[in-house]
């Protein structure tokens, strides 16, 4: 399996609404570190793996130059260990609101 090539503090680290919304998406792996991602109001695809940085072919992803919610349900899916790490996070802030 490739590394990830991604930089998660240049793109501001794992966003927990983010990683909240993911949780509802599917993604359909088509190639190694590349996703169809579906369950939202529009499909997406993912690569995980381009040497230049991963990319998402959402709006959120290209303007705002954040890990989106489609690359998030992508790295669930390879078992990232930083997203899944995160997920103890934000069962406790769902948790306590």
């Amino acid at each position: 399996m490739s590394e990830v090539k991604i930089d998660f503090d240049a793109a501001g680290g794992v966003d927990l609404s983010r990683l909240e919304r993911s949780l509802g998406l599917r993604g359909e792996r088509v190639a190694e570190g590349r996703y169809r991602v579906t369950g939202g109001s529009h499909e997406h695809w993912v690569d995980l793996y381009t040497a230049a940085h991963p990319r998402c072919d959402c709006g959120d992803h290209l303007w705002r130059e954040r890990i989106c919610k489609h690359i998030l349900a992508a790295l669930l899916r390879e078992g990232n260990e930083r997203v899944v790490e995160a997920l103890p996070t934000l069962l406790a802030r769902v948790r306590a609101a």
